[in-house]
């Protein structure tokens, strides 16, 4: 629920619209998001490809049953570190959002000429909890990325900064600490009471999207 109330405020609105604009050349595209969570971000690709069709693979049983509410969506519990549960050959665009990245099987299932793009965080990505110590933490993500996809797909097509400013409230706040691993094991309740004593009002969105062709 709480991914939901920030995808529904559009604080990621321009990640969402940039996918939404990868090419499908290919009638019919099959579309495959590996950590799909609710499945916002292939929902979007899918609206914006009518004839095409999607599949939404997440351990998250709650955030599927939402995935699995778009009529071209199929949408399956996976451990995204065992084989993935499609044919070699078989999908148009596969799509990574701070999910864990089995590269083998990203190019297993990858038809020859179709896209994967993945999406990692940068250093000023919603650098103001971290400041206020509401989050923990992390270094560049892309170097580390680069080098886990290179053996099976060499060097990007394109890497495309995504930044924007989006306001936010305290149960925002809680809301985004708590649909990510920092959240765990913590209350909504107590997030929101530190977002309130920590004033922010505005957070930074700050990615990486990058594309490689199969």
């Amino acid at each position: 629920m709480a991914r939901e109330r920030v995808h529904t405020a559009g604080v990621f609105a321009a990640l969402s619209d940039l996918l939404a604009q990868v090419k499908l050349p290919e009638p019919a595209p099959v579309v495959l998001d590996c950590g799909a969570g609710t499945g916002h971000y292939l929902h979007q690709v899918l609206d914006a490809h009518p004839d095409s069709r999607g599949i939404a693979l997440d351990l998250s049983t709650a955030g599927l049953k939402r995935a699995a509410r778009h009529p071209r969506t199929l949408a399956l519990a996976w451990d995204l570190w065992q084989p993935l549960p499609l044919l070699d050959d078989s999908v148009n665009l596969l799509i990574g959002v701070f999910a864990p990245r089995h590269v083998s099987e990203y190019a297993r299932v990858l038809k020859p000429g179709g896209t994967a793009v993945v999406v990692t965080p940068r250093r000023g990505h919603l650098a103001e909890l971290r400041e206020t110590g509401l989050l923990g933490m992390q270094g560049e993500k892309l170097d580390q990325l680069r080098s886990q996809m290179a053996p099976s797909f060499g060097a990007p097509e394109s890497t495309q900064q995504v930044l924007s400013e989006v306001p936010v409230d305290p149960n925002l706040v809680a809301d985004l600490i708590f649909m990510g691993p920092a959240g765990h094991h913590r209350q909504h309740t107590e997030l929101r009471a530190k977002a309130e004593r920590s004033g922010v009002s505005h957070i930074t969105v700050d990615l990486d999207v990058s594309l490689w062709r199969g």
